[in-house]
């Protein structure tokens, strides 16, 4: 079966100048998806932008009104690390769009595995609040159509990027339908993501949070990563999402954790074998350093793909 794939141009109309978060990151994946003849071995998605509707499923209708409020005005700042230009909040819709896209084309049967490239990220936006880089939570509305459709009942969200998914976590921190596992340096931005968080009410269990050191080795991190995907085995998803985040890489300058290309492509595979015939989607988080991160996506989904 085909493998799904989402690239598209309107992803660098989020123009946040020297931000570390910036349109060039989209040209190193562009540059490594060409050197490496990605696109022609895989089914590219189109895509519409999410309804206003929709993204209310997940974030308070205040917040999404802040963000078009604030680009707008020609753009500004949501908080100290989020900047927006007069066309990120319509970006952030396409991010969600494209999101939602794959995870339903995924569900539905055109392809079981399928990866986003999109920017903003998403990790960090809570309910009721952008942050971190992140406007609307990419991922959160994607379980959130996945959940939609007949055939599903429950997900599993896996977040492997350097710091701790805190957003995904608040959304769905009293729901028993979405198993949450985050593996982040700790101490870390934003700070939370300790092992005591583990969801509430109904949700009670369905969070595991693995805090791990900065300076860790590589084989602590995947002993650690292996159990998180145990209980995910116990949890038995009817699918899979992930938040790909690529500030995991030893070289990124916003973390300190010690991963690379040939565990990135071990990643991808370990998470298809936990997939098996399920639905298996990823969705683009962080990753800075541009001299790394198109490889790195490319050696996840060589991982994901088997090769």
């Amino acid at each position: 079966m085909s493998f799904g794939l989402i690239v598209d141009s309107c992803f660098r109309d989020h123009a946040t100048g020297r931000h570390p978060e910036r349109p060039e990151r989209l040209d190193s994946i562009d540059s490594a998806f060409k050197e490496h003849k990605i696109l022609e071995s895989c089914h590219c998605l189109s895509f519409e932008p999410a309804e206003e509707e929709f993204l209310e499923k997940v974030h308070r209708k205040e917040m999404i009104e802040r963000a078009f409020a604030t680009s707008a005005k020609g753009g500004g700042f949501l908080d100290p690390d989020t900047i927006l230009s007069g066309y990120s909040a319509r970006v952030a819709t396409q991010a969600a769009g494209a999101s939602i896209a794959l995870a339903r084309a995924a569900v539905q049967g055109e392809f079981r595995k399928g990866f986003a490239v999109v920017r903003p990220p998403g990790h960090h936006a809570t309910h009721q609040r952008s942050m971190g880089f992140c406007i609307f939570n990419n991922i959160a509305l994607a379980a959130e159509a996945m959940l939609e459709l007949d055939s599903i009942r429950k997900v599993a969200i896996v977040d492997f990027d350097v710091h701790h998914g805190n957003g995904t976590q608040d959304i769905f921190y009293e729901r028993g339908d979405v198993f949450f596992l985050s593996l982040h340096e700790y101490p870390h931005y934003p700070g939370t993501g300790q092992t005591e968080e583990t969801g509430a009410g109904e949700g009670q269990g369905t969070t595991l949070n693995v805090p791990l050191p900065p300076g860790i080795d590589q084989e602590t991190w995947f002993e650690a990563f292996h159990k998180g995907l145990e209980a995910i085995s116990q949890y038995n998803p009817d699918a899979i999402l992930v938040s790909a985040g690529f500030d995991s890489h030893r070289r990124d300058p916003l973390g300190d954790f010690p991963l690379d290309e040939k565990a990135y492509a071990r990643i991808g595979g370990l998470l298809a074998d936990l997939a098996g015939e399920h639905p298996l989607i990823s969705i683009l988080e962080g990753g800075y350093n541009v001299d790394v991160l198109g490889s790195s996506v490319v050696a996840y989904i060589d991982g994901l793909r088997g090769r």
